[in-house]
């Protein structure tokens, strides 16, 4: 477990963050292609991070020095460690749906239309193994509170953002994914329309003081307790 306390950026909806997304163009190791990752449940999508167990994400095939990557395909190595599930735009740039299966390495290998690799690039597949909470509100602080994993204060009817991202050995994992998402009644009629409980993605405006608890648990079993004091 670990806390951040994001500047406002970080409070944007998750449209207008979708305007800023970047995503890390992977170089294929036999240098003729690049893999690029894109929807992956986080503004930012960067393989090098790992794809978490029971992620899903798309990859982007696309030739290099404006060479067309038409009829190529993508497939696996290992597919209980990670799978190509979809075909989700066929042309020039094909883009494929990829998730994680099972912790371990793999080969993500980009083949022609005669079953010859053209290029590949090397994946980790990892399980959530510790979850990270990011909160942004005017005024919001980090508490230390016992029996909680984590803990915050915010203040009555302010505009504040919460976000809960897996990791493992430090690192964000990448692929969107659902959490178990708890929380009382008075934190559920207190949500923005723009909250995604079951992405980890929180807006909400508490009209009243009062301390609550909401608890995440990842795939994998990875658990998150927090609590929010609202004073």
């Amino acid at each position: 477990m670990r806390n951040r306390l994001l500047p406002l950026l970080a409070s944007l909806p998750l449209s207008l963050l979708a305007a800023c997304e970047w995503h890390e163009v992977e170089q294929g190791r036999l240098g003729r292609l690049e893999l690029i990752p894109s929807d992956c449940g986080r503004a930012y999508c960067d393989l090098d991070d790992g794809i978490a167990t029971g992620g899903d994400l798309s990859i982007t095939v696309r030739g290099k020095d404006g060479a067309s990557a038409a009829g190529l395909s993508l497939v696996s190595s290992a597919p209980w460690i990670v799978d190509v599930i979809d075909l989700e735009a066929d042309g020039l740039e094909p883009r494929f749906r990829v998730l994680g299966t099972g912790a371990g390495l793999a080969d993500l290998s980009v083949i022609d239309g005669a079953g010859y690799e053209v290029d590949y690039l090397p994946v980790e597949v990892a399980t959530v193994a510790d979850l990270e909470v990011s909160v942004v509100g005017e005024g919001a602080s980090e508490l230390v509170t016992v029996g909680y994993d984590s803990a915050f204060e915010i203040r009555v009817g302010e505009l504040t953002t919460l976000d809960v991202i897996g990791t493992s050995r430090g690192r964000d994992l990448t692929g969107a994914y659902e959490y178990f998402a708890f929380l009382d009644a008075t934190l559920a009629a207190a949500l923005e329309p723009d909250s995604d409980l079951a992405r980890g993605h929180l807006r909400l405006r508490v009209p009243q003081a009062g301390d609550h608890e909401l608890t995440f648990i990842a795939p994998g079993g990875a658990t998150e307790r927090i609590r929010l004091s609202v004073r």
